[in-house]
């Protein structure tokens, strides 16, 4: 991409619109180019200036809908209007791109009416309007594994599916799917199967929710949602923001944006690894009818431009569920892991141990095939671990560092696998069971 190509991406960029291909391109060149850089960073400051602005003058953020319109406006024949001559001879004006935005920007907000509710509004008026929800469906895409868990996100990954369907009366269900994970609570208890491996995990009673999923329950939620962004925004500083515009449909939509900050240090190992640890912008599209919830976007927020890591496109409202959606297949062979590991009768030995110990102590059980040793860190030790673990060298162990983002802690190491393969890694260790005692997390 040059600089003309990546000049005219810049005000997409800034917004989240570009496509992977392009994004990824444009963040190429303002990695190489000084003065595309100095481009956007007049762009990207010119928005939030004019958010800020928007918010203080007349409770509206109108830098959504005129970006879309100055996009829209260099795509579309040219016209005899100022907002296209402003696109067509800003060059020749001494205009950059960004000029060019803001000159079209001014003249918006001195020319569109105050007819926008707030932000708070347009949510209290959502919330009112599914106050009384018996049932509720979402389906959407998420950038994430399709093996991992239901929070992690992975702003290269491509879009997997994801599925929510929540019972409410006359009594609480509920489920959610992911290509190779699916939890189902029936009403009794709370099964998550992880299909990699066929593993089972049981929790023996009704949850509201379990297993990393609190982010899209908070969706599926609504009035509370709605409620909590509220009350983050006025407790904790976030910026909220309220627009209007078309759907692809024709209909009218009532656009409010929340610019989410988790609180994690940027330099945090589990920053922006999950939707909870991220900064994101949400973006909700109301009916401006019926106050309806529509749809959800979510960005990742980073220096280099937002990247879009969830889309919610369908929402069902008050449907039958089939009864067979409680149900969840179980394999004959699952094997089921110990939420929960009981005191061994050497435990004492085992809960002295640092977590660059019990991560030493793990991997050469491993490597000697002791599985019976190995599963005193792990549960379960399924096939697959066997084969994937067993007969590793360990190459190196570094030094334990911890994570706002985890109650446990991160242990780097280098192994080598019986395939040859050398794999760098952080394994994650925590103790908080009442055993006290080390148990492998995750990070292999």
């Amino acid at each position: 991409m040059n600089c003309a190509e990546c000049r005219d991406n810049l005000v997409a960029c800034a917004e989240g619109l570009l496509d992977r291909e392009t994004l990824l391109a444009c963040q190429a060149h303002l990695d190489s180019c000084a003065s595309c850089r100095a481009e956007y960073a007049a762009i990207a400051s010119l928005r939030q200036r004019l958010v800020k602005r928007g918010e203080a003058a007349a409770e509206v953020a109108l830098v959504q809908p005129v970006m879309r319109r100055v996009l829209q406006k260099e795509k579309e024949p040219e016209g005899e209007s100022i907002m296209s001559k402003i696109l067509k001879h800003r060059w020749g004006f001494g205009l950059g791109t960004a000029a060019g935005a803001a000159a079209i920007l001014l003249i918006a907000l001195l020319t569109v009416p105050r007819m926008q509710a707030t932000a708070e509004e347009v949510m209290t008026r959502g919330a009112q309007a599914v106050s009384k929800l018996t049932s509720i469906h979402l389906r959407g895409q998420l950038r994430t594994h399709p093996q991992d868990n239901f929070g992690y996100i992975d702003a290269t990954s491509p879009f997997y599916p994801i599925e929510l369907w929540k019972q409410f009366e006359p009594e609480l269900k509920w489920r959610i799917d992911k290509p190779r994970r699916v939890i189902v609570m029936d009403g009794e208890s709370t099964v998550m199967l992880i299909k990699t491996d066929d593993t089972g995990v049981k929790i023996p009673r009704r949850t509201t929710s379990a297993f990393d999923t609190e982010w899209l329950q908070r969706i599926a939620n609504l009035s509370n949602t709605i409620s909590n962004e509220l009350n983050n925004a006025r407790a904790r500083g976030w910026e909220l923001s309220t627009g209007s515009e078309l759907s692809a449909d024709g209909q009218m939509e009532s656009v409010v944006t929340v610019m989410a900050r988790s609180g994690v240090p940027d330099n945090d190992y589990g920053k922006n690894t999950f939707m909870d640890t991220a900064d994101t912008r949400r973006v909700y599209h109301f009916d401006a009818q019926n106050g309806l919830l529509k749809a959800v976007q979510i960005y990742l927020v980073r220096p280099s431009g937002d990247v879009k890591i969830f889309e919610l496109s369908q929402i069902d409202y008050n449907q039958p569920v089939e009864p067979d959606t409680w149900k969840l297949a179980i394999p004959s062979d699952v094997s089921w892991a110990q939420l929960e590991p009981p005191k061994l009768p050497d435990n004492e030995k085992y809960a002295a141990m640092t977590p660059e110990q019990a991560a030493r102590a793990f991997f050469e059980a491993c490597g000697r095939n002791d599985w019976d040793e190995a599963g005193k860190f792990m549960s379960p030790i399924t096939p697959i671990i066997k084969q994937y673990l067993g007969g590793l060298e360990i190459v190196s162990l570094g030094d334990a560092f911890t994570s706002k983002t985890y109650r446990g802690c991160y242990v780097p190491y280098e192994i080598k696998l019986n395939n040859g393969y050398v794999k760098k890694w952080n394994l994650a260790v925590r103790k908080d069971n009442p055993a006290g005692r080390w148990q492998v997390d995750g990070g292999f």
